[in-house]
């Protein structure tokens, strides 16, 4: 026992503040950590990820119009009336904290490497936050968690430029999630998101919601409800995928591309490890650690995403 306690005690010194150089992590830790992140929640996993050199910075975004070719005559050129619109998405980070208490039985009962177990559960519990935060995240919010920075939900319902569908009926009831929603939903989104092979759009809807969906296609008395309930067949109504996302709520939905979502994370992460402190002593831990992140979420483009609303729940 005694040898195993000296690995793991050697182990947690990567970790310390002293030689972190003040808590900053190393960039090759930072790159793989910003990774288990990622990798950790499947909607930070789709989205385009960003790692900012500046707390504020503006990350660029170009676009082209639309209808630019023009005829030409033979021995002419053209007049160059076309424009490339250049434009930028302004990130500005917040600072973010997350602390876990490790135990001296945790410690006891680890086997060497346990400074790549502290960060790996770090990293996970990091990321199923963020992507919450991510989601539904508004700084008007009076729970704290949330209040913490504006989410893509939030900032597509502040957008002018956001299509927007209410699935309510003639009485303005909300109503379940059904194949007509997809097909509103679909024709809502303006033609030129829909005509590339590059911008495929998926909807984006709470988990229970896209169960709910699977159980109305197993009721249809031909194949495909078989086949959807062993499993045999994918949830693409018009052809289009469905992620579920358990922190989604369950009365909205967005219809975009994955990318379109934009996550930053600037890459000075801190980690500080707390071994010789009064609560250390008093809860007999081994050591308190304290993550510190500072990051930002955006919406590339808000005209290329449809946010439904009143999704009876």
């Amino acid at each position: 026992m005694q040898d195993t306690r000296k690995q793991n005690e050697d182990a947690l010194a990567k970790l310390n503040t002293t030689d972190m150089a003040g808590g900053v992590v190393p960039r090759d830790i930072f790159e793989e950590f910003y990774q288990t992140v990622v990798d950790s929640a499947e909607l930070l996993d789709g989205a385009r990820t960003e790692t900012l050199a500046r707390p504020q910075m503006d990350l660029p975004r170009i676009s082209v119009g639309e209808r630019m070719r023009r005829g030409a005559n033979e021995g002419t050129g053209d007049a160059g009336t076309a424009t490339v619109n250049t434009d930028a998405v302004p990130m500005d980070v917040e600072k973010g904290t997350l602390s876990y208490d490790l135990t001296r039985e945790s410690v006891d009962d680890t086997v060497d490497d346990i400074d790549e177990l502290v960060l790996d559960m770090l990293a996970r519990q990091f990321a199923v936050d963020t992507q919450d935060l991510a989601i539904n995240g508004d700084t008007s919010s009076e729970d704290a968690f949330l209040t913490q920075n504006d989410g893509w939900l939030k900032l597509l319902a502040n957008a002018a430029d956001t299509n927007t569908y209410s699935h309510v009926d003639a009485n303005g009831d909300p109503q379940p999630i059904n194949t007509t929603l997809f097909d509103e939903t679909i024709q809502t989104l303006p033609n030129k998101y829909l005509r590339s092979d590059r911008f495929e759009p998926v909807f984006f809807a709470n988990e229970n919601q896209v169960q709910s969906y699977r159980m109305t296609l197993t009721e249809r008395e031909d194949p495909l409800g078989s086949a959807v309930i062993f499993g045999d067949e994918d949830i693409t109504p018009f052809s289009y995928d469905i992620v579920g996302v358990a922190a989604w709520p369950e009365d909205q939905l967005v219809f975009t591309h994955p990318q379109n979502f934009i996550y930053a994370l600037y890459d000075q992460l801190e980690i500080r490890v707390l071994d010789d402190t009064d609560k250390v002593a008093e809860n007999d831990l081994f050591a308190r650690y304290f993550l510190r992140a500072r990051d930002d979420f955006a919406v590339e483009d808000e005209q290329a995403a449809v946010h439904v609303t009143d999704i009876q729940t």
